[in-house]
């Protein structure tokens, strides 16, 4: 890996579908070849994942969303249970396991509060959860932006 190959996750991470040779215009490798078998070589590797769409959840109705933080009972191998068991709700988007006083973050997107009630009583199924605590997002200002990393 090199400063291009960063180069082409940061343009990457603003648009996949962006064509290989603009890719290439703005990083100084005009090779549309050479700029594919480079995220080849990062999707080999498993650097690259995939690529996903970045959905505007309100457009599709979804105006509800939430930051719930979860605190779960300690046991073996607990946060791969207890993460296993929130990803299964409907309207989980992230799941994130922390270190300190608070064991998971989850973002949730519903239509409206009434619904995400619902993903709450699915919480309250899941006995390795000793509690959880919600708070209502106003605005994402920014989501799964790469471009200060590198």
């Amino acid at each position: 890996m090199d400063s291009f190959d960063l180069k082409i996750l940061k343009e990457l991470s603003k648009d996949s579908r962006k064509p290989l040779r603009e890719i290439g215009k703005s990083i100084g490798i005009y090779s549309p070849s050479a700029i594919s078998r480079r995220i080849k070589e990062m999707q080999k590797d498993k650097l690259i994942k995939g690529f996903k769409a970045e959905i505007d959840f309100n457009k599709l109705g979804y105006n509800f969303i939430t930051a719930t933080f979860v605190r779960a009972k300690y046991g073996i191998e607990y946060h791969d249970i207890v993460a296993e068991k929130i990803m299964k709700i409907k309207g989980v988007i992230d799941v994130l396991f922390l270190l300190g006083d608070i064991d998971f973050y989850i973002l949730c997107a519903t239509r409206n509060k009434d619904d995400y009630v619902n993903i709450l009583d699915e919480l309250e199924k899941i006995m390795e959860i000793e509690r959880s605590d919600t708070h209502t997002v106003l605005n994402i200002y920014k989501y799964h932006d790469i471009s200060n990393i590198f």
